[in-house]
C-alpha cells in the first residue's frame, strides 16, 4: 500500500483473457479506496450476462472495486437480479447458447425500461447492431476485448444517463454538473 496524502492506494495487476482463455493483455488497476470517485461509483449496480465464465470472472474481479457487480450465465437469473435489485446498467453478450443479447434485452425492456443496456460481442454483424438498437434500445455496442478504462468510463457515463432518466424533478445536480430536462409542454 502507498500513502498519497489521506488516500490509500492499492495496485492490482490483471491478465485479460479472451473467450478461448488466450491472453490478450495485462492491465494494472490503481484503487484509491478513499477516493471520492470510488465512493460515487460504488453506488452503481451492474448486471453482466455472458455464457463465458472466464469473462464473467474477469469482469467481477476487475470492476467490483468500483461498482456493485452481479454476474451470471443465465438470462433467468439476470432477470431475477434486475427484478430484486436496483440495477443501473445491464451488460449482455450477444452470442449465447439459449438466448442472444438482443433477444434478452427485447424481453426485459418493457418491464425494466430504466437500466442502461450495453451489448458485448466478439463479432461485428451490422444486422445485429441494427436489431440491438431497434429492439433492445441499447446504449452501447462494444467489441470484445474491451479496454478496462474505456469500459469503466462507459459504465460511469451510463450511470449518469440512468439517473437522468430516473429523475422525476426534471433538474438535479450530479458529479458537480447540472442536468436539466424540459417537459414536452414547455413554452418559452
Amino acid at each position: 500500500m502507498n500513502n498519497l496524502g489521506d488516500k490509500t492506494s492499492l495496485t492490482n495487476n490483471f491478465i485479460m483473457l479472451d473467450e478461448n482463455n488466450i491472453e490478450i493483455g495485462k492491465i494494472q488497476v490503481q484503487d484509491y479506496s478513499a477516493d471520492e470517485s470510488n465512493i460515487r461509483t460504488s453506488q452503481i449496480s451492474v448486471v453482466y450476462l455472458d455464457d463465458d465464465h472466464v469473462m464473467l470472472d474477469n469482469f467481477k474481479t476487475i470492476y467490483s472495486p468500483y461498482f456493485n457487480v452481479y454476474v451470471t450465465d443465465s438470462a433467468d437469473t439476470a432477470r431475477e437480479i434486475i427484478k430484486n435489485k436496483e440495477i443501473n446498467i445491464i451488460i449482455s453478450d450477444q452470442r449465447m447458447p439459449k438466448i442472444t443479447g438482443v433477444q434478452f434485452f427485447a424481453s426485459i425492456v418493457k418491464e425494466f425500461p430504466d437500466p442502461i443496456r450495453i451489448l458485448l460481442t466478439a463479432f461485428t454483424e451490422i444486422e445485429v447492431v441494427i436489431n440491438a438498437i431497434n429492439q433492445g434500445q441499447i446504449y452501447q455496442y462494444v467489441r470484445k476485448p474491451y479496454i478496462f478504462q474505456d469500459m469503466k468510463k462507459m459504465l460511469e457515463d451510463a450511470s449518469e444517463i440512468y439517473h437522468i432518466r430516473k429523475s422525476k424533478s426534471g433538474a438535479y445536480i450530479d458529479r458537480g454538473k447540472m442536468h436539466l430536462s424540459l417537459s414536452p409542454n414547455f413554452e418559452g
